[in-house]
């Protein structure tokens, strides 16, 4: 595999990993349930290389955020 590949589905991964963690958080809200701490640190962790290092977070970002250039 080429290793370009690999780093775009770590990427891809660690963007979609966030998502679901900040969904499970909110539903845990939602219906009164328990929030563990690891996953509040993992979040915070999460975002922070994610927003910091992850080049598909920011090309994403990039098009949704982007003036219409066109």
């Amino acid at each position: 595999m080429d290793f370009f590949k690999l780093s775009y589905l770590i990427n891809a991964m660690a963007i979609s990993l966030n998502a679901a963690a900040t969904y499970t958080v909110i539903v845990n809200i939602f219906f009164n349930q328990p929030i563990y701490p690891g996953l509040i640190v993992s979040l915070v962790i999460g975002y922070g290389v994610m927003i910091k290092y992850n080049f598909l977070f920011h090309e994403i970002w990039d098009n949704w955020f982007r003036k219409n250039e066109r």
